[in-house]
This record gives structure tokens, C-alpha cells and sequence, in this order.
């Protein structure tokens, strides 16, 4: 090796000692400083309130939260020669926002903080003009939809009662990894997808529940009435299929009214079952005087020969026999015995349906009755009730006898399909057959030939039970009104699967008895009711599919695959296109799942 080889070789050693001697130091004095991870947030939905036959009563609205950073607007528009004054006026003129306010300008001229455009939809979202999202931050949301009006007060409640179920239980989240001192980008390290709300299917029936909201509707704007409230049941499970009212609160369990004659088939079941009275017993006349202390007689409203079977007695809706019913019983019985039969029948206590905000109603104990004794009672006077109390308790004369624990919620499923909870039904028997049938039969006869006829409905039997109870006003009964106008009926009598329940408050246009003034609304209620279902052959106008089209946006194609298979449309007609979530659908939610050939699915980056 000659020397000018040495001396390269010498330099190269030098050099190298000096690179490793410096990366060593290197090494040793610094620290990557790493950037913290990143995080990308994306929405879960609310949970859905589902009516009958999966028809939906409240759902989710994808939308956008949008925001207007000016400081970042300025940035931009120096970098790409923009118009900096006019491209943040632009972009505030899309979503409707006027530029030219005192507080607006002053954020323009200073380029300092910016414009909480707020809730914005997907279409307008889309349709932003691409030199203003640059500066835009968009954030996806979702919203609860509107409820119909018709079932408005009736969500609102259920949301309500159930919001720790439909409240969304956790974001979707995407976590990339932390950036080193000479990592320009990072892998996502971690997915977490969207938990939303959970389900509730109920009882309700949205085309009862509609037609329901529309008659009772109508019925108080006929009669220039302050209010009224319809419930639909079945009055063998005590589901409810419509519940419903014009005020703006959930009348049916927060309201009470004194049920008047309506309660009057309760008493004659109870003085049958414990033999105060029998279908032989017959009632002279014409008038009842509770006390010769009281300057007090009680006549009849209708007109009518002397004396009256028990039948009779209820066909006429007679007071005179009810309350020599009611004497007859406390007579034999006792104050408190007769007491104990209205908390038999559930006045007095809340029926426990799943709706908040159910009061107990007013039942007086003997020891505060007034100086008559207790007897109005059985006219439903000195009571007061709400209308699931009523429905509840005249029901079990349709039934066979039961006292059915109401409800409007049968199923709560969580997002992967786990039941949270299940209806289970509760009752107790409270009459036995031979009554039901007994009086029962009495019922029907009241629409046939008595106080209900205009709640007939042709070629279906119907029985049932008209009302009309005194308001108090400041405390004080008058003769002249107002009035609470009620009618009670089930059909078809001789197996209900429904039952009505109508309550007019204050009709003030003349008519005020409820033969009159609810009869008829049970009437055009029971008659749309059988056409839904098609009795006499008529068309059956229910086209509900039991499934509904979900909603898939926000999911991956395999997610996306694999509930579309769970409700029998194969992968061969699913076609999708893009990379990333679910961004659209077609068809659209809820569509029913009969009318659905083929699925096309569009997938992208979620905003």
C-alpha cells in the first residue's frame, strides 16, 4: 500500500469517526419529540321509536354542525390570491347568514374567531362550494326528527320516559398513531365504531293513531269544546294502540274528569258477583232520596215508564237504580267495603303504564264522604279519574273479567340486537264469567236500544256505555254545565279485540250528553278501525311490511353486508361503490322491505 493510498484511507477512517462521534452525541443529547396521537370523532345515532308492524314514530336525522373559522379563511386567502372580505361574505350568504351586521364585519375586519353556522343538512352540506369548505369545519350530527303532529305528545313522552335508552352510547372514534421526529404521516392504529340509542317498538298503531288525533280533533272543533282525548286498546293484552289528545301535554295519563254514567257497568258487575242485586231485580221509582236530612232527589235525565229491570237500568243509564244500588250495597256491606270496590277497579292508584307522568286520580276514603254517603260515586260522581284509569278499568268487562295492566312499550333491542327488555303482562281477575257475560250483554243492548245507539257501526256488534258528568268550576257544581261528555264501547262484542275510549271537555254549542257529542266520535273511529282490517269484505287498506329498510350510513360494506343479510337480501343485490362508510343508500330508511329488489350503496370519507 503506497503512501497516497494510506493517506486516503486515514481520511476516510477520520471522517467516518467524526459521522458515528456525531450521531452518537446526536442520539444521546435529543429526544423525538412526538406529536400526540390524533383522534377523529363521528356521531352515533339516537335510538328510533317504532310503532306497530315496525312503522317509525320518531327516528334520526343525519346532519352537519358547521363552522366558519375566519382566522384560517384569512390564511387561505393569502396563500391562494383570494378575496379575502368577499369569499367569507360568499360563504356566509350560502347558509343564509347576512355578512353585513355590526358584530359580523367586526369578526371579518380583524380575521379574528369566526361564525357558528350551527345545524346544517346533508344537501346543503354537499353542495358547498368548494373554495368555501376549505375554511369550513364540518362536523356530522344527528338530530331527532319531528314527530307527526298526531303523535307528537305521545314520543315526546316516550322520549321522556326512555331517554337513558335512546340516548347514543358512544361516538365512533378513529385513532392514528403518534408522529415521530421523521414520520411525515402515521396508520391508523385504532377503530372504534358508533354505539347508538336502542329501539323501542310499541303498541300504537301510527294509522289509529292518526285518524284517532284527526276525529277527536274535529269533535272539539264542532262542539266549540275546551279539549278532548281518544284511547284505543285491546282489551285483552292492554295494549295500547292510539293515545291521543288536543291539548299539548299527554291528557290521558296526566288529566282527570269525573267518569260520570260510564262507570255504571263496574257497580252492576260488583253488586252481581256479591248478591246485592240479581237479573230479576226491578226498581219502582221515580226518583232516589239519599237522606230525609237532605233536601236532595235524584231523578232520571231520560224519560221512561216505571218500574225498570236491572237490564233496563242500564240501557237508561238510570240514576235512581244505580244509586239504590250502591245504598243497598253499603247497606249490606259496609262504607269501606263499598270504597274497596273503586280500588278493585284501580281508581285511586296509578295504572303503571310506561308513560311519564301518570297521576293517581282523586278517590275520596268514607271517613271525608259527603253527607249522601258515598252513593254519587256510583253515578262516577265526587271521583275523579284519568283515562287509562277508565279504559283500564271498563275493559275488564269486555275481557272476560280481567284488570290487564296497560301498556304502549312491548320490546326495547339494543344496537346488536339484544332484548333490554320485554313487556310481560300483568292482571287479576275481578269478576267472574257469569257476570261478564251478564253485563256485557247489557252493554250491547245500551248501543242497540239505549243511550249509545249513534256509536252503532253497521254489520258489527258493538257494546258500550255513554257518560256525562258535571265539571266543577271553582269548586261548584251547576245544572247549566259545563260538562265532560264521555263514551266507552268495544268490538266486536262478542270477542272485542278493541275498545274506545272518547272524552269531550265544556261542548258549549248545545249538545253536551255524551250520546251526543262522543258517541259518534267512537263511532267514525270503530268504522275506520274495520276497514283497516277489512271486515265485510271490504278493502283492506293495511299495507305495513313488518320490516323496514335500515339505516346504514356511517357503516363499513361488511357491516353493511351483513345486516342486509340478516334480513334476507343477499350480497348478489348489494351494489356498492368507493372506499370508506356508508355515505348513501338506496332505497332510502324505512322503506319496506317487500318493495325492495336491489340495494346500491355508495361508500366515502364521513365529514
Amino acid at each position: 500500500m503506497n503512501e497516497r493510498t494510506k493517506l486516503i484511507l486515514f481520511l476516510f477512517l477520520v471522517s467516518l469517526s467524526f459521522y458515528v462521534a456525531r450521531t452518537i452525541v446526536v442520539l444521546t443529547s435529543f429526544k423525538a419529540i412526538p406529536i400526540s396521537q390524533s383522534h377523529l370523532y363521528f356521531p352515533a345515532p339516537y335510538g328510533s321509536i317504532m310503532g306497530l308492524d315496525g312503522e317509525p314514530l320518531s327516528a334520526n336525522l343525519l346532519s352537519y354542525n358547521v363552522y366558519l373559522d375566519a382566522k384560517y379563511a384569512k390564511v387561505l386567502s393569502d396563500i391562494k390570491g383570494w378575496n379575502y372580505p368577499q369569499v367569507v361574505r360568499g360563504a356566509l350568504r350560502y347558509f343564509g347568514i347576512n355578512p353585513d351586521t355590526v358584530a359580523i364585519s367586526k369578526m371579518v375586519k380583524k380575521a379574528v374567531g369566526g361564525v357558528e353556522i350551527g345545524v346544517v343538512s346533508r344537501k346543503k352540506v354537499l353542495n358547498i362550494p368548494k373554495k368555501y369548505r376549505n375554511f369550513l369545519n364540518i362536523k356530522s350530527v344527528y338530530i331527532k326528527s319531528h314527530p307527526a303532529t298526531f303523535v307528537k305528545t305521545l314520543v315526546n313522552a316516550l322520549q321522556k320516559e326512555y331517554k337513558n335508552y335512546l340516548k347514543p352510547k358512544k361516538s365512533g372514534e378513529i385513532v392514528y398513531g403518534s408522529f415521530g421526529p421523521y414520520k411525515l404521516y402515521s396508520s391508523i392504529k385504532k377503530v372504534t365504531d358508533p354505539i347508538g340509542g336502542d329501539t323501542i317498538f310499541t303498541t300504537v298503531d301510527p294509522r289509529i293513531q292518526s285518524f284517532a288525533f284527526k276525529a277527536i280533533t274535529e269533535a272539539v272543533k264542532t262542539n266549540a269544546a275546551s279539549g278532548g282525548e281518544v284511547i284505543v286498546s285491546n282489551p285483552k293484552t292492554g295494549a295500547i294502540l292510539a293515545m291521543t289528545s288536543t291539548w299539548q301535554w299527554n291528557a290521558p295519563v296526566m288529566d282527570v274528569f269525573e267518569p260520570g254514567s260510564t262507570l255504571k257497568p263496574l257497580i252492576f258487575a260488583a253488586a252481581l258477583q256479591d248478591g246485592v242485586v240479581s237479573t230479576h231485580t226491578t226498581f219502582s221509582g221515580p226518583y232516589f232520596r239519599p237522606s230525609s236530612k237532605i233536601p236532595l232527589i235524584i231523578r232520571d235525565a231520560e224519560a221512561h215508564s216505571w218500574p225498570i229491570t236491572l237490564r233496563q237500568a242500564l240501557v237508561y243509564s238510570s240514576d235512581v237504580a244505580e244509586m239504590n244500588i250502591a245504598h243497598d250495597y253499603i247497606s249490606t256491606y259496609g262504607r269501606t267495603a263499598f270504597y274497596n270496590l273503586f280500588k278493585k277497579f284501580g281508581f285511586g292508584s296509578r295504572t303503571g303504564v310506561n308513560l311519564p307522568g301518570e297521576v293517581k286520580g282523586l278517590l275520596i276514603p268514607p271517613k271525608k264522604w259527603y253527607a249522601i254517603g258515598g252513593v254519587e260515586m256510583s253515578i262516577g260522581q265526587g271521583i275523579a279519574v284519568t283515562g287509562i284509569q277508565l279504559v283500564t278499568a271498563l275493559n275488564s268487562i269486555a275481557n272476560g273479567g280481567y284488570l290487564i295492566k296497560p301498556h304502549i312499550v312491548n320490546e326495547i333491542v339494543s344496537p346488536d340486537g339484544t332484548v333490554l327488555f320485554s313487556h310481560s303482562p300483568q292482571s287479576k281477575k275481578i269478576f267472574n264469567n257469569d257476570v261478564v257475560r251478564i253485563v256485557k250483554n247489557f252493554m250491547i243492548d245500551v248501543v242497540k236500544f239505549g243511550t249509545g245507539k249513534p256509536a252503532q257501526i253497521k254489520n258489527v256488534l258493538v257494546g258500550g256505555k255513554t257518560g256525562t258528568a258535571q265539571k266543577p268550576v271553582n269548586g261548584v257544581l251547576s245544572e247549566s254545565g259545563p260538562y265532560f261528555s264521555l263514551f266507552y264501547g268495544f268490538f266486536p262484542a262478542d270477542d272485542p279485540e278493541y275498545s274506545i275510549l272518547i272524552m269531550v271537555d265544556q261542548a258549549s254549542k248545545g249538545k253536551y250528553y255524551g250520546q251526543e257529542v262522543a258517541a259518534p266520535v267512537f263511532h267514525q273511529i270503530g268504522k275506520y278501525i274495520l276497514k283497516l282490517e277489512g271486515y265485510g269484505h271490504q278493502e283492506i287498506f293495511r299495507t305495513f311490511s313488518p320490516v323496514s329498510m335500515p339505516n346504514l350510513k356511517g357503516l363499513t360494506l361488511n357491516e353493511s353486508l351483513k345486516i342486509l343479510k340478516a334480513l334476507s337480501i343477499p350480497a348478489s343485490e348489494v351494489h356498492f361503490s368507493g372506499n370508506g362508510v356508508v355515505v348513501e343508500q338506496y332505497p332510502p330508511t324505512y322503506t319496506p322491505l317487500l318493495k325492495i329488489k336491489s340495494v346500491k350503496i355508495s361508500l366515502g370519507q364521513s365529514f
